[in-house]
């Protein structure tokens, strides 16, 4: 509308039709602000001239009072008149301009939000019924949104967030339910052992996004064997389940419905983060673009995925996106509108707003907290964007609590490995937040992985042995590192000898298993079943002696041995029935048992 500071002549028919119309419509000034009043542009207030503007205020005022009797707007011309003399002394300073173009923004966004709210709404409720929005559903959406005053724009920007099921294909079967089960398991996880859930089944099994079928069978043995030691409880029957769910969706079923399924999950997480970047910017500029994008990876993603959520939010959004080149400087990677004219200086609390999100691509959340309070004191107030940016403030800081508290207990218990996942995620989005002791997430992670560096090279040297020798240097590895996991594949590749000559001697009160030891090296303990007639089997405890009491009451059908060096098991071994003395049994061994040492 506007250049070097000029604004075209004032036409009273062109300002009827298109704003004394549209703010009648929307009920009064009350649900307008001074720009669209004065028929001023919004984004270029602060590069007018005071004059230019208070010419156009003075032109807008003089048509008022000739349509004071006017038997259409009469009411909203009137009420336009009481409200100039407040507004238009700030309108007519550069300064005054610039501080109601901060509040007029916030103000448009929410009216926007509040317009679309019905549309959202029936958007969302046939996506959870058809898994997207039906084809032949669209004429009576455009007709709802019409009614609502909405225009076409606007409603192809709300639908462009959701799929669209093409007439003719039936809706692919919904896995919805399954998938909303497996994130409520993993929040219950996350939840019983105090630190932040897993952000996908990739990552309760400790794999990259898209593992291959392979990996992820092994992972979920090995896991499921862990599980099985431990005590029946709720965490153990969520483990069971999660594991099943794995089964299904990524070994038996499509790994890459699920990742889209995670997808969908992070699209709508990182909307509000990616509304509150583009408001002041006009764009999703490269800093934020490698910011949000390593967000997007650490919930659950490849990279291909991540990338794809950040281009259809930009979309969404109609802003470009820039992105940082190998060795170049920033351009867009694509653009939903043409570029706009370089903004203003920022200032007020659009300036602390790109301060806090600095602050947060930068790993300081406490810092960013800070810069958020600077600008809702500003702005004098909760607007849209500050409350999206605060809301990411404390999601990061309850997110730090928890992988604190995992990396100290990892470090406690030398998982090293655990902990440095944690302490890597600590230094990306909270490295200002100490530990519960006062420690220094970096100080942490670099001894964490001093330790895995010493336990490589200490694996390296093992594998130079041979026979016993290299087995107890491998265990002496895992003794300084629980959870390198080459050290023990190393180990599990070793097998365990399992226990030998198992017997049961009945006592009046129960009855005594006792068993030849394991001739593998190092320490070993062993775990003793009770097997029933139907074949259940119920734990009778876990020593490292070469007997045990069970005195449960009942004939047991037989007992099983099971050793394990590491929580690495042998085959188990069984007695005969119980009562024979002499029923030893040999060792039981399956297709994916380990070999003896």
């Amino acid at each position: 509308m506007s250049v070097a500071g000029a604004l075209p002549a004032f036409d009273g028919n062109a300002y009827r039709k298109r704003v004394l119309a549209a703010v009648d419509a929307r009920g009064g000034p009350e649900q307008s602000d001074p720009f669209e009043i004065y028929d001023l542009p919004l984004a270029e207030g602060a590069a007018l001239s005071d004059a230019a503007v208070a010419a156009q205020i003075d032109a807008v005022w003089a048509f008022w009072q000739k349509q004071r009797d006017h038997p259409k707007y009469r009411g909203v011309v009137i009420a336009m008149l009481a409200i100039h003399a407040d507004i238009a002394p700030r309108m007519r300073t550069r300064d005054g301009r610039q501080w109601l173009a901060e509040r007029t923004v916030a103000d448009r966004f929410r009216r926007e939000e509040e317009r679309y709210a019905g549309l959202d709404a029936a958007l969302r409720r046939l996506v959870e019924r058809f898994g997207g929005v039906p084809e032949d559903k669209l004429d009576g959406l455009r007709r709802f949104a019409l009614a609502a005053g909405l225009d076409d724009a606007g409603f192809n920007t709300r639908l462009r967030r959701h799929r669209v099921i093409r007439a003719g294909r039936p809706a692919p079967a919904s896995d919805d339910g399954v998938h909303r089960q497996v994130r409520a398991d993993l929040e219950e996880l996350g939840q019983l052992d105090g630190t932040a859930p897993a952000a996908s089944l990739y990552d309760l099994l400790r794999l990259p996004p898209g593992a291959d079928r392979q990996r992820v069978r092994e992972r979920r043995d090995a896991m499921a064997a862990r599980n099985r030691e431990l005590r029946p409880d709720r965490r153990r029957a969520l483990v069971d389940d999660l594991l099943a769910a794995v089964t299904v969706l990524l070994v038996n079923g499509d790994p890459d419905g699920y990742l889209d399924s995670v997808r969908s999950d992070v699209l709508t997480r990182l909307r509000s983060r990616v509304a509150a970047a583009v408001l002041v910017e006009d764009e999703l500029t490269s800093d934020d673009h490698a910011h949000l994008l390593g967000e997007a990876q650490a919930a659950g993603l490849d990279r291909d995925r991540a990338l794809s959520v950040l281009a259809q939010l930009a979309a969404e959004f109609g802003v470009p996106v820039r992105v940082q080149p190998v060795g170049g400087t920033c351009a867009p990677a694509a653009s939903a509108r043409p570029s706009t004219p370089a903004a203003a200086p920022e200032s007020g609390w659009h300036r602390e707003l790109s301060l806090a999100r600095a602050a947060l691509r930068d790993g300081l959340v406490l810092a960013a907290r800070s810069h958020v309070g600077a600008a809702r004191a500003s702005a004098g107030g909760m607007m849209p964007p500050i409350r999206a940016v605060r809301d990411e403030v404390d999601a990061i800081l309850a997110e730090a609590e928890q992988r604190w508290r995992t990396a100290v207990s990892a470090v406690a218990t030398k998982r090293y490995a655990e902990a440095s996942t944690a302490l890597e995620r600590l230094v990306a989005v909270a490295r200002d937040v100490p530990g519960p002791r006062g420690q220094s997430a970096q100080g942490l992670l670099a001894q964490a992985r001093e330790r895995l560096a010493e336990a490589d090279a200490a694996l390296a040297a093992a594998l130079q042995l041979a026979g016993t020798t290299r087995e107890l240097a491998l265990l002496d590895v895992l003794a300084g590192v629980g959870d390198h996991e080459p050290t023990r594949a190393a180990l599990t590749d070793a097998g365990v000898a399992p226990a030998t000559g198992v017997r049961v001697d009945v006592m009046p009160d129960g009855a005594t298993i006792s068993w030849q030891p394991s001739i593998s090296a190092g320490p070993v303990d062993y775990r003793v079943l009770r097997i029933g007639a139907d074949g259940t089997a119920r734990p009778v405890g876990v020593t490292r002696a070469t007997s045990l009491e069970d005195g449960a009451r009942g004939a047991a059908a037989e007992y099983a041995v099971v050793a394990r060096r590491a929580g690495i098991a042998a085959p188990e071994a069984r007695s005969g029935p119980a009562g024979d003395a002499h029923g030893a049994s040999q060792p039981v061994r399956s297709a994916a048992s380990a070999r003896p040492a």
